[in-house]
């Protein structure tokens, strides 16, 4: 029975426990949020939609084919069967003497009248022949916007993998600032209590007891503040991408200090030049987009008074009342027809709505050309930005390690006093608080420096 209950348990533990165990790091989030993200799926579709843009645009340039079909049935056709008295006809004859024929009372059938059935059929075809570049200038058009939707969706696809690697480290950092809050935690818990015990013997004011107690409560505050922003982080990364019930415990993910070191030792004219080439998608986007401006004030200016467009039209169709060639006498009946035509059709006058139009156009392309100057300027302030937000960190990092050296010492020196006995263990415990707190600016710095050096990144990615 024994065996069989600690072959229950291992079952359980191979097969349950995993699910409650799964770590996920950050390239796991980043498929993730490629397949779940409802943003992405959103450019994803307006892609998708903008290649049957371009099909559009180009069956244009070839013939529309367009067959009508009709059929009627008539309960009380309009014409009946038309019949000829013989009698009236033989009297109509000038007969020589002696010759008129006798009255017979018969009837001839001369026309059956009309069927209760009739058919119509049509097919024509319409073909454009020179459109001054409008429709190939159209395929272009729709070309370039179609390549403009999939730069947004790697664009939103890069923005969101930086925005994760950000939040990751942003927790990564939450992380080691909430140990060293619940190591200070202790240790001014164990402040407290000294400082009781020693206002009790009266080696300590009771305003000493009240200003350790502040401390502890600081803390206390402080941990909930950093574990509200890790609760945030956490969701913004489930909103992201598209994995519900994230926690601290499963996410897999730790500082690369060997990238950080190496994106900061960069040269900087050399990542601003790379940040502004026409590879960076968001300036690529800009560059699409003057380019579409530029093929639509083509197309408008096509569309200018006296410059018509012409096009062939060809149709074939038939009428009877019976489908074709089963009708009796089809072809003498003169049922059917064949006819080619070519159209010309031009704007002579619209108060000038079209040379608007084409100043419109080439009002958007300036504004265009303005867009992609101004994405430079700010490509080059936000890199200025973070570069000096990395040498600024880079400098407060290092003097956190000298106080942290210094706290060391001081540390050490008040342990020694005291277990010689002249010193008193609150003195102990207000130094190794001290050195949490500065432990805790040094990961605030080291923190802030990362989130610099990965959006420097992003920049050039």
């Amino acid at each position: 029975m024994k065996r069989v209950y600690i072959f229950f348990i291992l079952v359980f533990s191979f097969l349950v426990l995993p699910f409650y165990l799964t770590a996920y790091s950050l390239s796991d989030l980043n498929e993730a949020a490629g397949l779940n993200n409802p943003d992405l799926q959103k450019l994803q579709q307006e892609y998708e939609r903008s290649l049957l843009d371009v099909k559009d645009a180009k069956a244009g340039l070839g013939p529309t084919v367009d067959l009508q079909l009709a059929g009627t049935y008539m309960l009380n056709p309009p014409v009946d069967a038309i019949y000829l008295n013989v009698d009236d006809l033989l009297n109509s004859i000038n007969w020589p003497s002696g010759m008129t024929p006798s009255s017979s009372g018969q009837y001839i059938k001369v026309y059956d009248g009309i069927e209760n059935t009739m058919y119509t059929f049509q097919l024509s075809i319409t073909q454009p022949v020179f459109t001054w570049g409008k429709l190939e200038n159209a395929v272009r058009l729709y070309k370039q916007v179609s390549e403009i939707k999939q730069t947004q969706y790697l664009s939103k696809k890069q923005t969101l993998e930086a925005e994760i690697e950000t939040r990751l480290t942003g927790l990564f950092y939450l992380k080691e600032i909430l140990e060293i809050l619940n190591e200070e935690k202790e240790y001014a818990q164990r402040l407290v209590e000294t400082s009781e015990n020693a206002e009790k013997s009266g080696m300590l004011l009771h305003q000493d007891v009240v200003e350790a107690r502040i401390q502890a409560k600081e803390l206390e505050i402080a941990e909930q503040d950093v574990n509200e922003q890790i609760k945030n982080q956490l969701l913004e990364l489930e909103q992201i991408s598209g994995i519900s019930g994230l926690t601290i415990e499963n996410i897999n993910y730790s500082i690369d200090d060997a990238e950080i070191e190496k994106i900061m030792a960069l040269n900087r004219d050399e990542v601003e030049k790379q940040a502004l080439s026409g590879n960076q998608l968001s300036i690529k986007m800009l560059t699409q987009l003057q380019e579409v401006n530029k093929i639509a004030e083509q197309i408008a200016k096509g569309y200018v008074n006296w410059k018509p467009d012409l096009a062939l039209q060809a149709s074939a169709s038939y009428g009877g009342s019976r489908f074709p060639f089963v009708e009796t006498n089809w072809r003498r009946k003169n049922d059917y027809s064949l006819n080619v035509s070519l159209g010309i059709k031009t704007t002579v006058w619209d108060g000038g709505k079209k040379i608007h139009d084409v100043s419109r156009k080439i009002s958007e392309s300036k504004t265009a050309d303005i867009n992609k100057s101004d994405a430079y300027s700010t490509i080059k302030q936000t890199l200025s930005k973070q570069w000096n937000t990395v040498d600024v960190c880079t400098m407060k990092i290092e003097y956190q390690e000298l106080k942290l050296e210094a706290a060391d010492s001081k540390i050490k020196q008040k342990e020694t006093i005291f277990q010689s006995g002249y010193g008193s263990e609150t003195d102990v415990l207000n130094a190794k608080i001290d050195r949490c707190n500065q432990l805790i600016e040094k990961e605030r710095q080291s923190l802030t420096r990362s989130i610099a050096c990965l959006t420097i990144k992003a920049l050039v990615e």
